[in-house]
């Protein structure tokens, strides 16, 4: 007996019997994998410890920030209700706010263009074959893996007046050279720097050397094909194809140092004045010293709020570029 299955056009298959078809009965549908039952309760204990861990304490400081309250004038539940009058004082009356952010804004963007600088410059050696790479590479990643404030003390012995920094240039131009790095507030602010440089450079020499090791090489060999130099390639080529890795490496860098404070608090708490002063350690202050925690918890909203905007604007390249592609 020949038995062999042929599709019909209306969608059922036709099994030939010697000369006689007959309809082929169809599969049964497959089970939906998405329904699953009483197993997708087990992740509700985990929402739940997500939910008081997470949301609840950012709504208690929410209505925090719209009241008067300070841990010396009661429980929450007693404090008086002034709606927006916190962030209005801070917009219109409070300097040192403002000053501060615009200090962290600053600092942020110096940090972030030398970071980027140096290393996109590593990344750029480390694409070429030499001797003891691996080692280097190793000692490069490792002042990203140390703990912030282990950074700042370090740091901090470093830059004290009989420290090995000054000793250095006390041989090089004398002890009338040497400065004092944390009661001049242009040194004050160097020192920051330094230390914030050092500390964060590998990762964008990480993600900066990931994005050229991933670089399609159709496109470079065809503009080198073209005449084009190597300084033109990789300008014109290069490094327009990294545009996304940059801007990921810019926004998951700055969303750290506007939250810069365990650097800062270790080297100058501050000074000299609040020459140093950023928007983490101005909360800091106003929280566990002033006790205003209402104040501080208003202060730290309008830092979200700003963190959300700059974040979002420069993202918005990247967010374009993906939806023009899925075009």
């Amino acid at each position: 007996m020949n038995l062999h299955v042929t599709p019909n056009t209306d969608g059922a298959d036709m099994a030939t019997v010697g000369n006689e078809a007959r309809p082929v009965a169809a599969a049964p549908p497959a089970k939906a994998v998405g329904n699953l039952g009483p197993a997708r309760f087990f992740a509700v204990p985990g929402q739940i410890v997500s939910l008081v861990v997470l949301v609840m304490p950012l709504l208690v400081a929410l209505y925090m920030s719209f009241t008067d309250w300070s841990p010396t004038r009661g429980s929450l539940a007693e404090a008086y209700f002034v709606g927006l009058e916190n962030y209005y004082e801070l917009l219109v009356y409070d300097s040192r706010f403002i000053e501060a952010v615009i200090r962290t804004v600053l600092l942020s963007a110096v940090c972030l263009m030398l970071e980027f600088t140096l290393g996109l410059g590593l990344a750029v050696l480390f694409l070429r074959e030499f001797r003891g790479k691996a080692v280097l590479f190793s000692a490069f990643l490792t002042p990203m893996m140390i703990l912030p404030v282990v950074v700042g003390y370090t740091f901090w012995m470093l830059f004290q007046s009989n420290g090995p920094i000054n000793q250095v240039i006390a041989l090089i131009a004398g002890p009338g050279a040497m400065p004092e790095w944390f009661r001049s507030a242009p040194f004050a602010v160097a020192t920051v720097i330094i230390t914030e440089v050092w500390h964060w450079t590998p990762l964008f020499f990480l993600i900066l050397l990931s994005g050229l090791n991933a670089v399609p090489e159709n496109p470079v060999r065809a503009a080198v094909i073209l005449g084009a130099s190597p300084r033109q390639v990789f300008w014109q080529v290069v490094l327009p194809m990294l545009k996304p890795v940059i801007i990921v490496a810019f926004v998951i860098r700055a969303m750290e140092v506007i939250k810069l404070f365990d650097e800062v608090f270790m080297l100058t708490r501050g000074g000299p004045g609040s020459a140093t002063e950023t928007i983490s350690l101005y909360i800091y202050k106003l929280a566990f010293n002033d006790f205003q925690l209402a104040y501080g918890a208003a202060a730290a909203f309008l830092v979200l709020i700003g963190t959300l905007v700059i974040i979002n604007l420069m993202l918005l390249p990247v967010r374009d570029q993906l939806l023009e592609a899925r075009r």
